[in-house]
């Protein structure tokens, strides 16, 4: 019987990172790994079109269709399994996995099962990660999302299942997840010590198309360096913002700012091990401070923190849950 509708247990996505000699022109990937605890994907194709007009006529002489564009939106809650960025490319930081390619599956599934299992599905391979964000915050589940750019799809017969369900152990990673024990997370020096109310970390890859003359579709989209990524904490107020500024009116002064380093590691709530560990590298900078809130509806003043470093985003997976 064919489906009445689709909804959140008859679909799901899958992905294989790519393996071997990232210069071939035909991928090679690994193993398939479906994106655990994922709470949403989202799928755009757009057809981009360029217009073509002759002398002496009005009406349009030719509508070409340059270079399809395939988006992938995925949105995952961090539970202790593979984080999506692992799944796509593998552990470590971006500049190692800058041009590592995908295989994505997004699939359809009876929407009278209890549990998916994939028999059709929709593939673009290969596609590229293009954005990565990480947010915790004290109300709600630690997420993960990650955008995918691509310029080819196929409907095909690849099959994937849902992973299985928790048994009875809480997975989903919350305020308590993130590890403050001595040597784990490394705060900002501004934030150290601070009521942290929400931490995100958030980088766009600038995935840039090359084209060669004989070929249609991009034969590569690079990482556009230098990357900004960006860290934007927010923290309880309990005073002013006590950042002073004086801005030097002589020769040969200058502002400084403090160099900070940004660890975050979040822990499996079944057993205290580390499940995800997000390093910024030590050059994380401060630029800008913003204090808000306290206003007459009865909420609490906020202070939020926004940072940036470049080239330096880390994820590393413990991987630890497998059921």
């Amino acid at each position: 019987m064919a489906n009445k509708r689709v909804f959140y247990a008859s679909h799901g996505v899958a992905l294989a990172k790519e393996t071997g000699d990232t210069g071939l022109d035909t991928p090679q990937y690994g193993s398939t790994g479906t994106v655990a605890g994922a709470q949403s994907v989202t799928m755009n194709t757009n057809f981009n079109l360029e217009q073509v007009f002759q002398l002496g006529q009005l009406e349009l002489y030719d509508n070409v269709v340059s270079n399809p564009s395939v988006d992938v939106f995925i949105n995952k809650v961090l539970d202790g399994h593979p984080t999506i960025y692992e799944l796509a490319v593998g552990t470590g930081g971006i500049v190692a996995n800058a041009n590592k390619r995908t295989k994505l599956l997004m699939g359809i599934g009876n929407d009278t099962n209890n549990t998916l299992s994939v028999t059709n599905s929709i593939i673009c391979d290969p596609i590229y990660l293009s954005s990565v964000s990480y947010n915790f915050g004290v109300d709600g589940d630690f997420t993960e999302e990650c955008n995918f750019v691509g310029n080819d799809k196929a409907i095909g017969t690849t099959s994937f299942t849902a992973p299985a369900k928790a048994s009875g152990v809480s997975k989903a990673l919350r305020r308590q997840n993130l590890n403050l024990n001595a040597g784990k997370t490394i705060l900002p020096t501004e934030v150290s010590g601070q009521n942290i109310q929400s931490i995100s970390i958030s980088a766009d890859f600038g995935r840039e198309e090359m084209f060669k003359l004989g070929r249609l579709s991009t034969f590569h989209r690079y990482v556009n360096f230098p990357l900004e990524v960006s860290c934007d904490i927010e923290v309880s107020a309990t005073g002013l913002d006590s950042l002073a500024v004086d801005v030097p009116d002589t020769s040969c002064s200058g502002l400084s700012l403090a160099v900070s380093t940004g660890k975050f590691v979040l822990c499996d709530p079944t057993g205290g091990t580390d499940a995800y560990t997000i390093d910024l590298g030590t050059q994380l900078k401060l630029t800008s401070v913003a204090f808000g809130g306290g206003d007459t509806g009865g909420g609490n003043s906020t202070l939020t923190f926004n940072y940036v470093t470049f080239n330096d985003l880390d994820v590393q997976s413990s991987g630890a849950h497998t059921s």
